[in-house]
């Protein structure tokens, strides 16, 4: 499908390609030694992509061209993790249930569930949720390896990239040493976060699923264009909130002067 908008262009510069995507994450408990980007909590961990979604804009010939947004799914890292819970996991109702009545039984609050630092209960249920979870049909059919994050960089290194916050890039820099991949940096970086003082101040959050829900009766009829074949249907499923960075970064640019 083609499109011709002109705070696409804006947004764009001299960028010919665009990759918006959005990551859910594996929580990852992290060692004395790991040159990673860690997240200091009680129990310091740092992120890798569990779950990715998102698409790519192409311009050709003065218009651009939206490819079928894609969604990939990854195994367990060969590392202590959290537990997904089905609030950010892209998982069938069903699976979705019962994740949730492992989470309410292991009575711990959701960034602490470590297998290792379960008791031996805790531990059962934990290899039960994680088997339902890597089980789910959603999840097991756009599973891939390792080896897709090579594709998935060549496309990335030749885009400008459009994202919420740091967090996707630093989860990717981390899952390339996991992995023992390259990490080649995107050609430019529109980081929607920068507007979340604007955010506050106009939709009174800077939270992404609050924001779009604000913005989008803002939007042109062009952009409005987009927004009715992207992916829009579940907050926290990676290729609908690809969709709304987007728009917002489209709304974003249709404010300048």
């Amino acid at each position: 499908m083609e499109f011709k908008i002109k705070s696409l262009d804006s947004l764009a510069g001299k960028h010919k390609r665009i990759l918006v995507f959005d990551c859910e994450f594996w929580h990852v408990l992290a060692k004395p030694k790991d040159n990673m980007h860690i997240k200091k909590s009680e129990s310091n961990f740092f992120f890798i992509p569990r779950e990715i979604g998102g698409f790519v804009l192409e311009k050709k010939k003065g218009a651009w061209n939206l490819n079928k947004p894609f969604f990939v799914t990854f195994e367990k890292p060969p590392r202590d993790t959290v537990l997904p819970i089905s609030h950010y996991s892209t998982v069938t109702p069903q699976t979705g249930y019962k994740l949730d009545e492992i989470e309410q039984q292991l009575g711990i609050p959701w960034g602490e569930a470590f297998y290792s630092k379960l008791d031996s209960s805790g531990q059962k249920l934990y290899n039960e949720g994680m088997q339902v979870y890597l089980e789910d049909t959603n999840i097991k059919k756009h599973m891939k390896s390792p080896e897709w994050y090579i594709k998935f960089m060549n496309n990335y290194s030749r885009s400008l990239i459009i994202v919420k916050g740091t967090g996707d890039i630093e989860a990717l820099e981390n899952a390339s040493k996991v992995y023992n991949f390259q990490y080649k940096k995107p050609l430019d970086v529109i980081d929607i976060a920068e507007w979340n003082e604007e955010s506050n101040k106009l939709c009174k959050t800077a939270k992404l699923a609050g924001t779009f829900d604000c913005i989008k009766k803002y939007l042109n009829e062009d952009v409005k264009k987009i927004a009715d074949v992207l992916p829009l249907e579940k907050a926290h499923d990676p290729s609908t909130d690809a969709s709304m960075t987007l728009l917002i970064a489209l709304y974003i640019e249709s404010q300048k002067p």
